[in-house]
């Protein structure tokens, strides 16, 4: 009887050998659709001279600083009048800024948007190997049309910050659950830890897979979300930032849930209208509504992974509707979904077509659309990208104060978020705010409205407040502040040292009484 059950070793060799084909045949598909999207991407980005966006700046630099400090926990003296003092610095995005590091170091800043451009093709790889692995059909095209989503999702891929990688290792989570692999999510999630100070999300990701399985397998799977939360325990913990970063965790996010303090902060955490919301996420809000109707069309039903990417779907949909930065994902989940639900079985690429041919050219009419709705999403991304500031803006300012002022000059500063640029180019001045607004209004809240009055124009003679509150020597300023600017004017206190089409230096020239 064993002899019967045994595989004969011509056929075991057959077998192994269709394997290992099927294998090389997997590998030579993704690593070209690797090139194409990198080609692709990398066309993108590199359409402008500069970064594609402001924050990019900021990221390319501290990647630099990690070689050029030689250590993991670096030095940072630059704002040293906000919560991000050097002695409870917190680099919250330190796994992106290693990976970024020897680009940017050895490559500037070509080489940083290079690493972006890394980073991005290998998401569309990700999503590619997870929809072999729910056998989705023609996954390489389906994985193409995430290029039809939404334009500002790949514009945002392409910024030199973390999104793109963040996104990369839940896709990659999502794959391990897939593919029962659950140990794997604990050093995963250990590197999402170092990776995004939103290692929320990716929790959320795997235990909305673990309600899947409930749902659809009424089994309990309480592996998953518990390697998840051991794996970012250890990452919180096992941290060259512990334990300010737990500090940091609760300054930086507190104020972006709670709007309602006065503090102005970047746009991208406000949501969108509805109307530019259908203009920028149309394809993907497309894609998440036909991939629900596939559920009431024939007798197929939901399986554990079509429901999670159905429930991460929502998810992130939620948060885009909470906040436009996350437009970054929800395209992404959309996509995946609709591909999970139509792309498998059943109604599926014209199967019901009675004639091969007709099969086949309703499969190239598909193969069209995807490029034609693709080519104008394209077009749209390169114009967001074609919209962003001049590599230039605050260089000159930059520069001119790096070689006109001993290192350690303080800096005011009208705009908070020219930092990132300011400290790009010049890291020899300190600066008096930047990365987000509300890191000065919670170190000293009389400062943040007394800049905020001087920046707007209110403050007659503000070299008097700068010098004796701020303690700045030189004050910068982009050319859209004409309040300020009026006031300066009219300020024997403020001297103009340097003018260019972008920025203005003042020198502060006010006396200083113990002298």
């Amino acid at each position: 009887m064993a002899s019967t059950l045994q595989i004969p070793a011509e056929r075991e060799s057959v077998v192994a050998t269709a394997f290992r084909l099927n294998l090389r045949a997997a590998w030579l598909q993704g690593l070209l659709l690797y090139l194409v999207c990198f080609a692709v991407l990398g066309l993108l980005a590199f359409s402008v001279q500069g970064f594609v966006g402001t924050d990019d700046y900021y990221h390319a630099r501290m990647a630099d600083l990690i070689i050029t400090q030689g250590r993991l926990r670096v030095d940072f003296p630059w704002l040293p009048q906000t919560i991000l003092t050097n002695e409870h610095f917190v680099d919250h995005h330190l796994l992106f800024h290693m990976y970024v590091a020897p680009w940017a170091h050895w490559g500037g800043l070509a080489g940083a948007k290079l690493a972006t451009v890394s980073i991005a093709a290998g998401v569309f790889v990700a999503a590619w190997a997870l929809l072999r692995q729910i056998d989705v059909r023609k996954a390489w095209l389906w994985t193409l049309a995430l290029f039809a989503m939404s334009s500002p999702f790949l514009y945002r891929l392409l910024m030199v910050r973390t999104q793109g990688a963040a996104l990369l290792l839940v896709i990659v989570a999502l794959y391990l659950l897939a593919a029962r692999r659950e140990r794997w999510l604990l050093p995963l999630a250990f590197a999402f830890a170092w990776l995004y100070n939103g290692f929320v999300l990716i929790l959320g990701v795997v235990t909305l897979y673990a309600a899947a399985e409930f749902i659809v397998e009424r089994r309990l799977a309480w592996r998953a979300p518990v390697y998840t939360a051991v794996g970012l325990a250890l990452g919180l913990v096992i941290n060259p930032y512990f334990p300010n970063n737990f500090a940091f965790i609760f300054d930086h996010l507190g104020a972006k849930v709670d709007f309602e303090n006065g503090v102005r902060v970047g746009s991208e955490w406000y949501p969108y209208s509805t109307s530019v919301l259908m203009i920028n996420a149309g394809g993907a809000l497309a894609a998440l509504a036909l991939g629900v109707l596939r559920g009431g069309l024939g007798e197929r039903k939901r399986d554990t992974a079509e429901t999670a990417l159905l429930l991460v779907a929502l998810l992130t949909l939620f948060m885009l509707l909470r906040s436009r930065r996350f437009i970054e994902y929800f395209p992404a989940f959309a996509l995946l979904f609709f591909a999970a639900a139509w792309g498998r079985g059943g109604i599926v690429w014209a199967d019901w077509l009675p004639l091969r041919w007709l099969r086949r050219a309703a499969f190239a009419a598909a193969a069209i659309a995807v490029l034609a709705v693709g080519g104008l999403t394209l077009r749209g991304a390169l114009d967001d990208i074609g919209g962003s500031a001049d590599a230039a803006y605050m260089a000159g300012a930059a520069e001119w104060l790096a070689a006109n002022t001993e290192p350690g000059t303080p800096v005011f500063q009208t705009d908070w978020d020219d930092f990132t640029r300011l400290f790009y180019y010049n890291t020899s001045n300190i600066y008096l705010i930047g990365l987000d607004p509300t890191y000065l209004q919670l170190a000293n809240p009389l400062m943040w409205d007394n800049w905020v009055a001087i920046t707007q124009g209110r403050v007659e003679q503000p070299s008097i407040l700068i010098h004796e509150q701020f303690g700045s020597a030189y004050v910068v300023s982009d050319t859209r502040h004409g309040a300020f600017e009026d006031q300066a004017r009219n300020d024997p206190g403020l001297q103009l040292v340097y003018r260019d089409d972008n920025a203005l230096v003042w020198q502060v020239a006010v006396a200083d009484p113990a002298g």
